[in-house]
């Protein structure tokens, strides 16, 4: 059996028989990378299965920016996986890490056994079986491109069927949000929230972004977004601001 569970540049789960492999991107930020010690636990439609410490030997893992590869084997078929619980646990473990993608980091904390740092365990699950298309044009002005803003995008539904939050736009090994150009993000395993009524952006890094358009579709939908405000991005509010929502 095979079995592909894929976010671009994100996570990927796979089972080749009982061969399981698992991506870790780790974040790029000042302080994102970590040295400690770190065990995973996948869960699927037909049970659970420790993968235990995530270490390639002789290789040093969870570098700024970097996506790391964990294998393991094993007789059991979990099926379908929903999702990844990462733990922080032992004397190795409070050495601060971000992880940028497995499936979807969408509230931003870090994993650490020191719990005044962040979460000791936390789990990364599918959001739902919906594939969205995000194109997004940065605005053709001076300074308006950026190659650091660690933007998401949470889409929220026009009726009552809640929103889906993506984990951050990034074509890992493109130079995206180059001025003037449009950018294509396809993520899937996300929510469907039925009629899309509004889109809301932030911002976790400083290096201002500006962007005229942003074109949403799920199957035979679209709506485009425009910032008709040219609203500036950046998470300094002396530079723009770092939550901005648009409903058209």
């Amino acid at each position: 059996m095979k079995f592909h569970f894929l976010v671009p540049c994100l996570m990927a789960v796979q089972v080749l028989g009982q061969n399981y492999h698992l991506d870790i991107v780790t974040g790029s930020r000042k302080y994102d990378d970590s040295d400690g010690t770190f065990r995973a636990v996948l869960s699927g439609q037909k049970g659970s299965l420790e993968f235990g410490v995530l270490d390639n030997p002789n290789y040093n893992d969870f570098q700024l920016g970097a996506m790391d590869n964990f294998q393991m084997s094993s007789g059991e078929d979990l099926g379908k996986i929903n999702c990844v619980t990462l733990q922080a646990r032992g004397s190795k473990s409070d050495d601060a890490w971000m992880v940028d993608y497995i499936i979807y980091n969408t509230d931003g904390r870090y994993l650490s056994s020191d719990t005044s740092e962040g979460d000791d365990e936390k789990d990364f699950c599918r959001q739902g079986d919906a594939t969205y298309t995000f194109e997004i044009t940065t605005a053709n002005e001076k300074w308006a491109d950026t190659d650091n803003i660690h933007a998401r995008i949470t889409v929220s539904s026009k009726g009552n069927r809640g929103n889906t939050t993506t984990g951050i736009l990034d074509n890992k090994g493109i130079d995206d949000f180059v001025l003037g150009n449009t950018d294509t993000f396809v993520i899937p395993d996300l929510k469907n929230v039925g009629k899309i009524g509004c889109v809301t952006l932030t911002a976790e890094q400083d290096d201002a972004w500006l962007f005229d358009t942003i074109k949403v579709t799920r199957g035979n939908q679209s709506k485009t977004f425009k910032n008709t405000g040219k609203v500036w991005l950046s998470s300094d509010l002396s530079e723009g601001v770092d939550y901005l929502e648009i409903c058209q």
